[in-house]
């Protein structure tokens, strides 16, 4: 048992060591420049920003489950989810993957709760949270995306500038995020 454990901590202070210092590279040269150094260490690229995405999961602080509105929990924690992915560009890539790293579980787990708290079955919530999934993806690429972002001069459209100005902004995102909530609640 105890050697277990030591092996199971050992392999936990690996990945934290393997993902700082794949965060120290990809701080110095960005995520597409990342290189084979750290690579024989995971399977591949993919796994290596995992273990990056999972720590940077790894430092929100989750309230006690129960301490608040179910709503205000899940919206701020979502929030969190997608302001500690954005400070490293590139990281939305680990929300495509079906691998999911303790951090990331813990993230989910806590909000499947919190739609659970709002009265939702578990199934109705698992539906809510691929779809909150889907939204900070969505979330992610738009920000890390030049494409969507207004450039110098201003479009001729005014209807497709305010529409981009809409899309980026952080009300509109919390709107979808409440919408699908309050889609399964029960009354």
């Amino acid at each position: 048992m105890a050697g277990e454990k030591s092996i199971s901590t050992r392999a936990a202070l690996d990945r934290e060591r393997i993902a700082a210092t794949a965060m120290e590279l990809i701080n110095e040269v960005g995520v597409d420049r990342l290189t084979m150094p750290l690579y024989h260490h995971v399977e591949d690229k993919g796994e290596l920003l995992r273990l990056v995405g999972d720590d940077v999961l790894g430092h929100i602080e989750l309230p006690d489950p129960d301490s608040g509105d179910w709503r205000e929990l899940f919206t701020s924690i979502s929030m969190a989810a997608v302001e500690a992915l954005l400070e490293v560009r590139g990281l939305s890539s680990v929300l495509l993957s079906s691998k999911m790293l303790p951090n990331a579980r813990r993230l989910v787990r806590f909000c499947i709760y919190q739609f659970e708290r709002g009265g939702m079955s578990h199934a109705a919530a698992q539906e809510v949270y691929a779809g909150v999934h889907t939204l900070v993806l969505g979330r992610l690429l738009i920000e890390e995306s030049a494409i969507f972002r207004v450039g110098p001069t201003a479009h001729p459209d005014d209807e497709i500038r305010d529409y981009v100005a809409k899309l980026r902004s952080r009300e509109s995102f919390c709107g979808a995020l409440s919408a699908l909530a309050d889609r399964h609640i029960t009354t």
